[in-house]
């Protein structure tokens, strides 16, 4: 079990420079590569999104306004209620804001992990993952199961939890009041080609 605050969180730059990311949690393998990331990106400008071949992506803005997202054939919205899926292979960007955005932004290794970002609005039980992170949007939530108590999360703070199965019970209070689920789990490998 980890806390995390996210203005405690260290600025990394994307790789193409385009925009700032935080990291949240991140997974690896054997050998040290990444598997999968949860991070909180923000950017102020147009802006193009790094490439990640193998991977797929899900976004949620935070805050109140939607982002509009573009690839060559495609346009998508995201928004703080739902959160966009799309492939790290496609080149993917996004004009000129009016404000500054704030994303959190869910990668993980294609046909490798399965991931599930869900918004929370009210009381809620939730059953976690093998890694189950909760993050507070606004307003400030309450976290109790079999063996959490007196487990509070305020506005941009956090929780990650690993192999716990006992269910989650959560209670807002609060204005308008937002809490993100993001749950991930591993799947099991392909079976071989055949010969």
């Amino acid at each position: 079990m980890r806390f995390f605050d996210c203005a405690a969180l260290s600025p990394e730059p994307w790789e193409n420079g385009q925009g700032v990311t935080h990291t949240i949690a991140r997974g690896v393998d054997k050998t040290g590569a990444a598997t999968w990331r949860v991070s909180l990106a923000e950017w102020n400008n147009a802006a193009r999104f790094s490439l990640f071949a193998g991977f797929d992506r899900t976004l949620l803005t935070i805050g109140d306004d939607s982002v509009d997202l573009y690839s060559h054939d495609t346009r998508l919205i995201a928004s703080p209620e739902q959160p966009v899926h799309f492939s790290g292979d496609t080149p993917v960007w996004v004009n000129k804001p009016a404000n500054p955005v704030h994303v959190i932004n869910v990668i993980a290794k294609r046909f490798s992990y399965r991931t599930d970002v869900t918004v929370f609005g009210d009381s809620a039980q939730v059953t976690p993952a093998s890694t189950q992170i909760l993050f507070c949007v606004r307003g400030t939530w309450s976290l109790t199961s079999a063996t959490l108590r007196e487990v509070s999360l305020k506005p941009m703070s956090g929780i990650c939890l690993e192999s716990r199965r006992e269910s989650l019970d959560l209670k807002p209070d609060g204005i308008r009041p937002q809490l993100v689920s993001i749950a991930i789990d591993s799947l099991p490998p392909l079976p071989p080609l055949p010969r």
